[in-house]
């Protein structure tokens, strides 16, 4: 992880700041983090410790904290009892560790004067948190324990605190050039980021790439410059603090250091940051919410194709079934049969052959040998009803089904286009309306967090654009009837309403406005698109239909490419 040695002694020496700070609430923010709230020298500083294993930090937050957990842990119990009006005496970080230690001044439960230690490991997937007695070092409660089973190291309260296992590296802040240059003739066969790596404490996989990228080392240790491997090794461990993140192309958190990286090159970002702090706050909250949002359209995604896998699934069965219907004239002209022949057949029959007067051609028909003529055509024409019947229900049960397909369909549509968590959540609520998820929240009405799309198109019209089946019956049932609406020929988009309040629009805004509707739509980007639109009066919503359905008359057909117009204006 980008959190090495050398960032923590540098974010100890920052959090340095808090030394005599009152240590005033401890709040539980999440199952792996806790939150200290403290005030020193006039100011209020709110203090994050987190052991979560990806996401491991400590950091100041500023006023935007995290939301608390209305059930603390027993860990934050701890805390409480043993820090809360405590002062904060020394922040350090232990040489050549990922730790940052939290000396803490505060009263036991008799009055007296006592020191606490908080230890806040940052390892990755070993992250823990723990509190010690400082006097003797004793292990009063950790986030996370271990058994005496335990081979690495035992965390046990009771027990004296035990550090992470030693590797076998060498220090990189007391190292002379004589030293490191002797060090590089032993390792030449090595690559340059693998000699950093594996020969120095303090040195993540992303730290040693940038000292070999600075010293411009592609290869072997052997093959590059000394001197210029010396310089790059000086920067890192002694260099200018220079907080920075580096971003994709879309936006998406990449990595962060406390040094500025170089490694990275077209089309990825690199911005710098205040401090240590705020750049583990700002990466690692847009982490989370791109975590969060990828975890939340995951999941609706799934449920839409599940949805739409049974929908298909079910329509096959009704197909199948309406297939079978057709046998029905079969058994009425067997039942026709039988009667017109009926004088030459006897009880104890087993079949017959016996003539088609529609066909003109003999067939044999089955008889049941213990049923007498009459009753096995009545058998027959009850055969014939029942499927006569069935195939009634079954076209209207697959017209049903049909529907529900097309109103899946566009929210698959909807899905794929949506961008935001307020859009997902928007889509969550309207598959909880129409029964396809568990509603969560009883007898509660969920907010529709997000808001339709605006444009101002030629003339200064505005055209606004559903995100969703809520929206689009939201949008196109509130417009007046002098408004316009747009929608992409049979295929799942987007209401679209030009307001023109009773006016004529030019052609151009007609034209823009179906552009529109077909961008927002799921034939995005083809060359020739059907829009259909007509006034908002002779759009019609059928009672009982699917959210986003409508019928609609006295409409005309334009054929526009599905781009985004130019010399639209997109309104925040």
């Amino acid at each position: 992880m980008a959190i090495d040695g050398m960032f923590c002694a540098r974010l100890a020496e920052e959090l340095t700041v808090l030394v005599g700070a009152k240590i005033e609430k401890i709040n539980q923010t999440g199952d792996e983090e806790v939150l200290l709230r403290l005030y020193g020298d006039g100011k209020r500083y709110n203090l994050l410790l987190s052991a979560s294993r990806k996401n491991a930090r400590v950091c100041l937050c500023g006023e935007e904290v995290p939301p608390q957990n209305p059930i603390p842990t027993s860990f934050c119990m701890l805390l409480r009892k043993h820090l809360l009006n405590g002062r904060i005496s020394a922040v350090f970080a232990p040489k050549d560790e990922r730790i940052v230690c939290f000396d803490v001044e505060s009263r036991d439960e008799l009055g007296y004067m006592c020191n606490r230690r908080i230890y806040a490991e940052l390892m990755g997937k070993y992250s823990n948190l723990l509190l010690s007695d400082v006097d003797k070092d004793r292990v009063l409660g950790a986030l996370y324990q271990t058994d005496i089973t335990f081979a690495a190291r035992t965390v046990l309260v009771g027990l004296p605190y035990e550090g992470p296992p030693k590797q076998d590296k060498i220090s990189p802040f007391d190292l002379k050039s004589e030293q490191f240059f002797a060090l590089c003739k032993e390792n030449a066969d090595r690559t340059a980021p693998d000699f950093f790596l594996k020969t120095f404490a303090c040195f993540s996989p992303l730290t040693a790439r940038e000292a070999a990228h600075r010293a411009n080392a592609d290869g072997t240790v052997g093959d590059a410059d000394a001197k210029r491997l010396w310089a790059a090794f000086e920067e890192i461990v002694r260099g200018e603090l220079c907080p920075c993140r580096i971003t994709d192309g879309d936006g998406k958190a990449v990595a962060f250091s406390y040094t500025a990286l170089t490694q990275y090159g077209e089309g990825f970002t690199l911005t710098k940051e205040e401090s240590l702090s705020s750049l583990l706050w700002t990466f690692f909250e847009e982490k989370g919410k791109q975590e969060n949002h990828d975890r939340h359209s995951a999941d609706i995604q799934r449920l839409v194709a599940n949805v739409k896998a049974r929908v298909e699934k079910k329509a096959a069965l009704q197909a199948q079934s309406l297939k079978e219907c057709e046998e029905k004239e079969n058994y009425r002209r067997c039942g026709d049969m039988i009667i017109a022949s009926i004088y030459n057949l006897k009880q104890g029959m087993e079949s017959a052959v016996l003539m088609d007067y529609e066909s003109g051609e003999e067939r044999e028909v089955r008889l049941d040998k213990r049923l007498n003529p009459a009753a096995n055509a009545k058998v027959y024409y009850k055969k014939y009803v029942k499927l006569k019947h069935a195939e009634t229900a079954m076209k209207e049960q697959l017209e049903k089904t049909a529907a529900e397909l097309r109103y899946i369909e566009t929210v698959a549509d909807a899905l794929l286009r949506a961008e935001t968590d307020a859009e997902f959540d928007d889509i969550r609520t309207e598959l909880e309306d129409a029964g396809y998820i568990r509603t969560k929240l009883k007898g509660k009405k969920k907010k529709q967090l997000s808001r339709p799309m605006e444009y101002v198109i030629d003339g200064g019209y505005l055209v606004r654009v559903g995100r969703n089946n809520i929206q689009n019956d939201a949008l196109t049932f509130s417009a007046g009837k002098g408004d316009i609406w747009f929608h992409v020929k049979n295929a799942p988009g987007s209401h679209t309403i030009l307001y023109a309040g009773g006016e004529e629009p030019s052609a151009l805004a007609y034209t823009q406005a179906a552009m529109l509707a077909a961008y927002h739509s799921s034939l995005q980007g083809a060359p020739s698109v059907a829009v259909d639109y007509a006034p908002v009066r002779f759009v019609k919503k059928p009672n009982g239909s699917a959210p986003g359905y409508v019928n609609y008359t006295h409409f005309y057909t334009a054929y526009v490419n599905g781009e985004i117009p130019e010399d639209v204006t997109k309104k925040k």
